[in-house]
């Protein structure tokens, strides 16, 4: 069972999070996370939940979809003591350059939220071409209503905070 003060800081993390009408769906929104990055008790709660996770795990690149993840992939790959490589989405799908994945490295996706789960997947196939291993993918926040993890499945997902 999570300790009062963990379940505490885990709501204030939540509590956050704002969110705005998408642009690209109607009526649907989008979750802006930068409330969390800007009171830094709230940024050094998650920053230091990602680090004790993996810091057994044996990982070996850090890679951040988007800059809207590096924030929380930076201080995970400086910890880890691993490389840092950023996928860029584009209209045709993510962009990263293969070669600079050595084969066989173990990977860790990080994202800022986790929704539908459809970007990470085009992510996670474009990790498996580079011929890396992906051991998990790790999010700041999950919206459990949009099923992403479902869609990922059998890659496994860690959530900071899950958002129903």
């Amino acid at each position: 069972m999570k300790s009062p003060a963990l379940r505490s800081t885990r709501d204030r993390l939540l509590g956050s999070i704002r969110t705005i009408e998408s642009a690209r769906r109607a009526g649907e929104p989008n979750y802006i996370t930068d409330g969390i990055y800007q009171d830094g008790q709230l940024f050094r709660f998650a920053c230091a939940d990602i680090n004790e996770r993996y810091q057994r795990r044996r990982v070996e690149r850090v890679i951040a979809y988007d800059s809207a993840a590096l924030p929380l992939a930076a201080p995970l790959a400086y910890f880890a003591g691993c490389g840092l490589n950023v996928i860029q989405p584009t209209s045709r799908g993510p962009l990263l350059e293969l070669e600079s994945i050595p084969q066989g490295c173990r990977l860790l996706l990080v994202a800022d939220v986790l929704h539908r789960g459809t970007q990470l997947a085009s992510a996670a196939t474009l990790l498996r071409q580079s011929k890396g291993e992906l051991i998990e993918i790790c999010t700041l926040l999950e919206i459990a209503d949009g099923k992403g993890s479902e869609l990922l499945a059998p890659i496994s997902t860690y959530s900071v905070c899950s958002y129903r």
